[in-house]
């Protein structure tokens, strides 16, 4: 009777903190202007991004806004502090480009942007 108890409390237990560890490659952050990585456009508006468990530099952002398609992209993760969530553009003919995207614990570098910013 006492291992019934104990499964029941563990899976009660698991059931709990799921969500919490499913939150735990997301954030959510607000795109202050349209932004293009590559050849995509990207909107401006309040956006959840998601990231795999690193392969290790790399990772696979997934960028959702309500009421539009996900968008996926490559990133390069550095594991580095800041003191808020935000995102590094750079300007080049005209064009704002997504650098990169960072938490307060690390940074997501996108392909074809430079190493610092202009």
């Amino acid at each position: 009777m006492k291992r019934i108890w104990a499964i029941a409390l563990l899976i009660l237990l698991t059931s709990c903190f799921e969500p919490l560890a499913a939150a735990k490659n997301s954030q959510g952050f607000t795109m202050a202007v349209d932004v293009r990585v590559g050849d995509l456009q990207i909107p401006r508006g309040q956006y959840n991004v998601t990231w795999t468990e690193p392969s290790g530099s790399q990772v696979e952002l997934t960028l959702k806004a309500d009421g539009k398609k996900p968008i996926t992209v490559p990133a390069r993760l550095i594991v580095e502090k800041h003191t808020e969530v935000g995102v590094t553009t750079f300007n080049e003919n005209g064009v704002t480009y997504l650098q990169d995207f960072h938490t307060t614990r690390q940074t997501f570098i996108l392909p074809g942007t430079p190493s610092a910013p202009k």
